[in-house]
């Protein structure tokens, strides 16, 4: 097999795996279904929207009207979720949208980590490429006789 075919042939396994995951994007009750599970109910039960289970529940048949007309109106899943984001407050997701600032949130702490590791050792490596220098051997007499006589009492 060339390489190009192997190309084409992934390329063709991608577009068909895209096309299965995508064939129900456009059933209106599985959307309703998947948009009402990633949010949650504004009763103070703290359930998804979906699966709120009380009895008389004041917000979620509101709510999931709201969704219905929604999706029945064609809105997409970023607008709808925009919609009750403003109405309800952030609090009315399941889970945060990711915005561009939910990207920087996440990347900055493991970014300056990497950052702070790198600057602490090109640091460590400065110095121990810093040389110290040695001190000249002094010219007084009997400086090399002392340091013979100094060594050889502290030979093992």
């Amino acid at each position: 097999m060339t390489r190009r075919s192997v190309l084409r042939a992934s390329q063709l396994a991608l577009l068909g795996i895209l096309i299965a995951v995508t064939a129900g994007a456009t059933d209106s009750s599985a959307r309703f279904d998947k948009d009402s599970h990633e949010m949650i109910c504004m009763c103070s039960c703290t359930e998804l929207l979906g699966e709120c289970n009380h009895v008389g529940c004041p917000s979620s048949p509101v709510m999931l009207s709201e969704l219905s007309a929604d999706i029945a109106r064609g809105d997409s899943d970023n607008t709808i979720f925009h919609k009750f984001q403003e109405e309800y407050g952030p609090v009315v997701l399941a889970s945060p949208r990711f915005t561009r600032f939910n990207h920087i949130a996440w990347i900055m702490p493991p970014l300056m980590l990497f950052l702070g590791i790198a600057g602490v050792l090109l640091i460590v490596r400065n110095w121990k490429m810093r040389t110290v220098p040695m001190p000249a051997a002094p010219d007084t007499p009997g400086f090399a006789a002392a340091r013979d006589r100094i060594r050889s009492e502290t030979q093992i």
